[in-house]
């Protein structure tokens, strides 16, 4: 006697038999896209990460501009603010900011280790004198004694500092007397501690010995207006 399968049993067995299946493939689906949302978490992460350190990055670089900028508008302000060389020198003279400047080497001026100008030396100072009251009679003077590095030995002097404020004393004392108004006249002596050139030659040591006339704006330094 043959006997007839009912179809939902024969459906149930299927389940029955294909349920482990399903469940370790489900199983795996789920582990799988825990993997996945743990490595989108962490790239999350890292995005963020480097998002902040970017915008810190941002805000430095910003407030190294703002420094920059505003270091930018201090120039201009100073440049703005600087005299201009004269356009055209008078001969011999060299243009600098708000002025020109004259140097005339000490042995044309001076003896050796003396501050007493030569006879010589005076026709030199009176061209000079002739652009202070000309070009540049409206500008302060002021006469700079220069030195070279060698050390005072028997002129009787305490030092270079001591001898370069004698020699501008004395050449600002002869252009008093050539008539240009002392409140225009400034004495400076600065010894060895200004070389033109380094003293290590007896050409250099020459270049070093100097007397530098400067003719400058008043108001391009203090103490004048």
């Amino acid at each position: 006697m043959i006997r007839t399968l009912n179809p939902h049993r024969v459906l149930c067995l299927c389940l029955v038999g294909l349920a482990p299946g399903c469940m370790n493939d489900q199983k795996s689906r789920t582990a799988g896209l825990e993997a996945e949302n743990r490595d989108l978490a962490s790239r999350l992460n890292r995005a963020r990460g480097d998002l902040d350190t970017a915008n810190r990055d941002r805000e430095t670089l910003n407030q190294r501009l703002a420094g920059s900028q505003a270091n930018l508008e201090s120039l201009r302000a100073q440049l703005a603010n600087r005299p201009e060389p004269v356009a055209e020198p008078a001969p011999g003279w060299t243009a600098v900011p708000g002025g020109a400047m004259i140097s005339i080497n000490d042995d044309v001026l001076f003896a050796s280790g003396k501050a007493v100008l030569r006879e010589e030396a005076k026709r030199t100072l009176d061209n000079v004198v002739s652009a202070l009251q000309g070009e540049y009679s409206t500008k302060d003077i002021i006469v700079f004694g220069h030195t070279d590095d060698r050390p005072i030995k028997k002129s009787g002097w305490e030092d270079n500092w001591q001898l370069s404020s004698e020699r501008s004393l004395a050449v600002v004392r002869y252009l008093k007397e050539r008539g240009v108004a002392v409140d225009r006249l400034v004495a400076a002596g600065c010894g060895e501690h200004r070389p033109r050139a380094k003293n290590d030659t007896e050409p250099n040591r020459f270049l070093n010995r100097r007397v530098e006339i400067f003719a400058i704006e008043p108001q391009s330094r203090s103490g004048r207006r």
